[in-house]
């Protein structure tokens, strides 16, 4: 059986004052034996697509494998500045990325080398079979074909380069799983930038308790009640590693289907170009910064943070800001498991223009382009009345072959 995707409830963003402590949350995890033994279990199940080993080392290769990539997400947060994307920023990331950027992959167009971004709403859907991880969590023979829609809702990225991470027993060697492309070894002159993408944590206890999520070898059916106490009383933190993505630098941008890695990081990627403070005219959001308390500062120095605890408050500048009833609607049409629609809040949307940084340079082709966005606006004359269409399009459908 097939679980419907709306069971899940909508993703309930945290406070941007709460980041630090998300942050802090994840760190904690990151160090405890929980999170050696799902990403062990993980990567014995082929979910991950950035593979380390070291090669003649005394160890399973998955266990070694666990701690290089469990020990570099720790370091990129340690290192992560913190951002939070209001829902009007999320929702102009997505309008402005319906077309992948132009430009190529720059390693410089982040805003920060190491960073974690929360979005107040999601920014795509992530397909789980909860009868899959049951039984790869629990070891209890459970299976079957539940499967829910989780929201992607954060990210974190840094530079990476394979001779990043140094181990004194060997030389790291990096594997690529690519979708259609099979396994291929990362060349050590690689450079680009590694993405990590977050949806909630407790799909178990996010379901209602009678909802059917396996089936037990005997054939009867298993219930998300009754797994809670299998699953749910291990801790982890709020948020979940879910994929990770490699950014060559200088590779171009391609079309990307909907519900896939390709698609969340064209979002990601355009609010890096959104943020990019242009000034004047051009410029498209604006940032409130909130300090970290003092005593979650002496928290942060225990747990190794070097970057600043300040939280990067990101919204779309006062003169693009949609109408607060434009917002509400599009708000009150989302459900909150996956990316919402923007059917009112850009009735046209921003699009993308390739700018040229030097046309006095432009003939000799030794100018350099940038990818900018130009603002949505209404169509018609100002003194015509607006009209939007009524038409609603919801992306909460569960995706097809998966």
């Amino acid at each position: 059986m097939t679980l419907n995707p709306t069971a899940l409830p909508r993703w309930e963003p945290p406070h941007p004052q709460q980041l630090p402590e998300l942050r802090a949350e994840l760190l904690d995890y990151y160090d405890s034996a929980v999170a050696m033994t799902w990403m062990r279990t993980a990567l014995l199940a082929g979910r991950s697509a950035i593979i380390p080993d070291v090669p003649g080392l005394n160890a399973p290769r998955d266990e070694v494998a666990a701690q290089i990539l469990i020990g570099s997400e720790r370091l990129t947060l340690a290192d992560a500045q913190l951002f939070y994307a209001t829902a009007d920023m999320t929702a102009l990331a997505l309008a402005a990325a319906a077309s992948p950027p132009r430009e190529r992959v720059s390693l410089s167009r982040p805003p920060a080398e190491s960073g974690l971004i929360v979005f107040e709403e999601p920014i795509g859907g992530s397909v789980e079979d909860l009868g899959a991880t049951l039984a790869a969590t629990s070891g209890t023979g459970l299976g079957g074909e539940a499967k829910v829609t989780k929201p992607v809702v954060a990210v974190s990225w840094s530079r990476w380069t394979p001779d990043i991470v140094k181990v004194d027993e060997g030389t790291v060697r990096w594997s690529w799983r690519q979708p259609g492309r099979g396994v291929s070894t990362i060349p050590r002159a690689y450079r680009g930038l590694w993405l990590t993408f977050y949806t909630p944590s407790g799909s178990f206890s996010r379901l209602a308790p009678d909802t059917v999520v396996g089936t037990a070898p005997d054939g009867t059916a298993v219930t998300a009640g009754q797994v809670i106490g299998i699953t749910d009383q291990v801790w982890s933190p709020s948020l979940s590693w879910d994929h990770e993505v490699l950014l060559a630098e200088g590779d171009r941008f391609t079309e990307a289907r909907p519900d896939t890695t390709d698609a969340w990081t064209h979002v990601l990627y355009t609010a890096w170009q959104l943020m990019a403070d242009h000034g004047g005219s051009t410029r498209w959001t604006e940032t409130e910064e909130i300090p970290r308390p003092r005593a979650g500062a002496k928290r942060d120095t225990r747990q190794g943070v070097t970057a600043p605890a300040t939280v990067h408050v990101v919204n779309v500048h006062t003169t693009r800001r949609p109408p607060r009833q434009r917002a509400a609607e599009d708000a009150a049409a989302s459900t909150g498991r996956r990316e919402p629609q923007w059917s009112c809040r850009w009735p046209v949307r921003p699009h993308r223009r390739d700018h040229c940084m030097n046309p006095a340079l432009h003939a000799e082709g030794d100018s350099q382009h940038e990818d900018r966005l130009i603002p949505g606006y209404v169509k018609g004359p100002k003194d015509k009345p607006l009209r939007v269409s009524d038409t609603v399009n919801l992306w909460d459908h569960q995706p097809e072959g998966q």
